[in-house]
């Protein structure tokens, strides 16, 4: 796949030099920076303003984790300035697009290198109780959903900061300006899931997809997951049964789904324990309903709270 992947970027960077001249460039006239998962993009956006034109790579509404970009969209993050993306397992085609790009001027920032994002002493003990509990659904070395986490969200911000001021320097004190009311608002909102989740006696969520690890180290909730990390990774027909009594056991009313991925397995559970649906978006792209309706980061992560809310007692 990564041969594959090389060849048609070094190809379309070939026919596009050939048919373009250097007014043709993506956004000639500023910085242009391509992300991959939505929340990236949106601190760009925040901390960038209007001196950096943020592009995702992304079309909307996809799954994160099975889309291939297109030869033509390669091609133009190649001439961008910046491409940053999470890595870490969760982009499927990030790490050998990466591999491409190398040769060429676009600066590559993978936040999935930077350890810190994905570990503290609570992530590491949860580790350790799935692994003795047989439930370990890791893809790859980490869970790669930190952005559900305000908190690490700032830790992204500055790092992603950092990484504009060298771009940009002159727009230094922009940015550093920029940050700092970023991290006030983020701060806020984990103040808000902290408030409304904190005197919850049952935290336990029956879930599609097993992407919400970072919000049980920072808010105990505690998710039955159905799915593993990738969407697409299905449990066994024995993980299933017990997936089912544990439902039972505890009661569960509700089912957590999706905005962008659709699970029969799911559904069969569902119809098994006789469950009402709710809808938690995972923030990996945006819908065409999330653009009409002017939602962002703040806005959705609210509505998602607001989701726990009803079912969590």
């Amino acid at each position: 796949m990564k041969k594959i992947l090389i060849l048609l970027l070094f190809i379309g960077i070939y026919l596009t030099g050939c048919a373009t001249t250097s007014s043709d460039t993506v956004d000639n006239d500023g910085i242009t920076i391509y992300t991959s998962v939505y929340p990236i993009q949106y601190i760009v956006e925040r901390i960038g303003g209007e001196t950096i034109n943020v592009k995702s790579v992304f079309p909307l509404g996809v799954d994160a984790h099975t889309y291939e970009p297109t030869s033509k969209e390669m091609t133009e993050i190649a001439r961008s300035d910046m491409f940053i993306y999470l890595g870490a397992g969760m982009e499927g085609f990030a790490e050998s697009m990466a591999g491409a790009l190398k040769s060429q001027d676009v600066k590559l920032i993978e936040l999935g290198e930077e350890e810190e994002l994905f570990h503290s002493e609570e992530t590491e003990q949860h580790e350790e109780d799935d692994d003795h509990d047989g439930h370990n659904h890791n893809h790859g070395d980490h869970d790669p959903h930190i952005w559900l986490d305000p908190i690490r969200m700032i830790e992204m911000a500055h790092i992603i900061t950092s990484n504009l001021e060298e771009l940009n320097p002159e727009k230094k004190d922009d940015y550093q300006e920029n940050i700092i009311a970023l991290e006030e608002d983020l701060r806020k909102l984990d103040d808000k899931f902290v408030t409304t989740l904190e005197e919850k006696s049952n935290k336990k969520l029956l879930v599609s997809h097993a992407a919400y690890g970072y919000w049980e180290e920072r808010y105990g909730i505690e998710q039955i997951s159905i799915n593993g990390l990738s969407s697409s990774s299905e449990p066994s027909q024995k993980e299933l049964t017990k997936i089912i009594e544990e439902a039972n056991a505890h009661t569960i009313k509700y089912i957590i789904f999706e905005q962008n991925t659709s699970s029969r397995v799911s559904e069969i559970v569902q119809d098994h324990i006789n469950a009402e649906a709710l809808i938690i978006h995972n923030l990996s792209v945006l819908t065409e309903d999330d653009i009409e309706n002017n939602e962002d980061y703040i806005s959705l992560m609210e509505q998602n709270l607001n989701v726990l809310d009803q079912a969590t007692n």
